[in-house]
């Protein structure tokens, strides 16, 4: 069983590598881990359009175990974020200073947010699909263009998914905060670990997630839990890739899932207006459910090696640029006429298709771009 691959040596090394070290450790789970999180955030955003006749009813009027699947695959996010925060401590800690780490990220996804996202913002102020109205003592201010573009570039409104790039780029503006949770003892990163679990659990996700401070404070626990998990990842793993931890780890994802589906009838994360009330609307299961597709999935992708699905592999390779492009795809096919959008009619293979569908379509076009521009298509596409 291989849990991680070491390149190029030394395998028995749980230490961090120096700051000076060129070769770092390739983990394999991980890779998988990324490829499966963009999958299933594209068909979390796809499920809206296979299935718009359930989406416009009301969820709680149909109790069906059909409800899981969205459940599943809503807040797949969360999964992103985990694997972000273990990166950082993979990759970045100890290897850039701040000015040259902001300056990546500003690069790779600052920079492809405004080119594939401006287009986007313009695009919907000119169509009349988002306006924002602005008032002073109940009169209104004169409209603005220039301010519809900055809250939508502010928010990310301007495409499903993108609200996730302002509130990722808060995250990397805060490393130096995070750099010091790295250097603190075991127990009091699991204390602050804990404490943001609680403050999430508290505050929930922004209503359409239109405050992405409180989008930051919401998913930090997912970012602080892959840096856990990274300092620890070999015990991790070695507890959680036994098949009965496994087999109890999809048990407890399920139930949750059921729970949220037939019970609480939220098939996502709830979101609440922070200071609409100071005391919580209800458990989010949907964070809690996460964390167990965590354990899941690691422990599953741990039995792979790097070379077991070289498919999967470059799905990775290429998801931060399936996540940019799969947001104007889905623009164009919810806009496209229902003659040009067919349905089967089964939920499960409606689904199956229109997601493999948008897949196929992004990882083409990211494929294109990539071949085209060369290099430079990171400042265009992320990847």
């Amino acid at each position: 069983m291989t849990h991680t691959l070491i390149h190029p040596a030394n395998p028995a090394s749980t230490a961090s590598p120096p700051a000076h070290a060129v070769n770092r450790e390739h983990i394999a789970y991980l890779q998988y881990f990324r490829a499966l999180a963009i999958i299933l955030i594209v068909c979390g955003h796809t499920y809206a359009v296979a299935w718009t006749h359930f989406v416009n009813e009301d969820p709680q009027t149909k109790v069906s175990w059909i409800n899981m699947v969205p459940t599943l695959i809503n807040g797949s996010t969360a999964y992103f974020v985990f694997i972000s925060g273990f990166l950082y401590r993979h990759v970045f800690y100890g290897r850039l200073s701040y000015g040259d780490f902001m300056a990546k990220k500003a690069k790779y996804v600052g920079l492809p947010y405004l080119v594939l996202g401006v287009p986007l913002a313009v695009l919907g102020i000119v169509l009349g699909t988002f306006t924002t109205t602005l008032m002073k003592d109940g009169v209104p201010y004169p409209h603005s263009g220039f301010i519809d573009l900055t809250v939508l570039l502010a928010t990310g409104r301007m495409a499903v998914a993108y609200w996730y790039i302002p509130s990722a780029m808060l995250l990397f503006l805060a490393s130096p905060l995070f750099d010091r949770f790295i250097r603190l003892g075991g127990k009091a990163q699991i204390a602050i670990w804990l404490a943001a679990i609680g403050v999430a659990l508290w505050i929930h996700r922004p209503v359409e997630n239109l405050n992405p401070l409180q989008s930051v404070v919401y998913i930090a626990n997912f970012y602080l839990f892959g840096m856990i998990f990274y300092h620890h990842r070999q015990a991790i793993i070695s507890a959680i890739a036994r098949p009965s931890v496994i087999l109890a780890s999809i048990t407890v994802m399920l139930a949750i899932a059921a729970i949220q589906a037939m019970v609480t009838h939220n098939v996502g994360n709830i979101e609440h207006n922070f200071g609409d009330g100071w005391l919580p609307v209800a458990l989010d299961f949907g964070l809690v459910q996460k964390y167990a597709g965590f354990l899941v999935f690691c422990g599953l992708f741990s039995h792979w090696t790097v070379d077991t699905a070289p498919a999967l592999g470059y799905v990775a390779d290429i998801s931060f640029g399936i996540f940019f492009v799969h947001a104007p795809v889905l623009a164009v096919l919810i806009r496209m006429s229902p003659a040009l959008s067919q349905h089967v009619g089964d939920l499960t293979l409606d689904l199956i298709l229109y997601t493999a569908f948008v897949l196929a379509i992004s990882i083409a076009i990211v494929t294109i771009i990539k071949r085209l521009a060369g290099s430079p298509s990171r400042y265009i596409i992320g990847c």
